[in-house]
């Protein structure tokens, strides 16, 4: 999987995660989304990574807290999260087929 790919699905994982309520709502009229789909396959593949991946995909993705608010929690400079960010996107599209 590409780098790229990675990246315009977390964007979609991310925005289901911050309507969650609204979109399972949704889906008891219109059907399960492409999004929901895609979360799950994700928090699939999180389940088997490193403890400051995991940590990372759920204040970034489920949370939905900003990088900037995730080092900060955690202690770190914003470049050391883009880095971290990096690592998760690789570890994804080497984790996902």
């Amino acid at each position: 999987m590409l780098d790229e790919q990675v990246r315009n699905e977390l964007r979609e994982v991310r925005y289901y995660f911050s309507r969650k309520a609204n979109m399972d709502a949704l889906s008891i009229n219109a059907g399960v989304c492409r999004s929901k789909v895609l979360a799950e396959k994700y928090v699939n593949a999180i389940r088997q990574a490193p403890a400051r991946l995991y940590d990372l995909f759920g204040c970034l993705y489920i949370q939905n807290k900003t990088q900037e608010a995730v080092a900060t929690e955690l202690c770190y400079s914003e470049e050391h999260i883009r880095r971290l960010i990096r690592e998760l996107i690789n570890y994804f599209a080497n984790k996902i087929k």
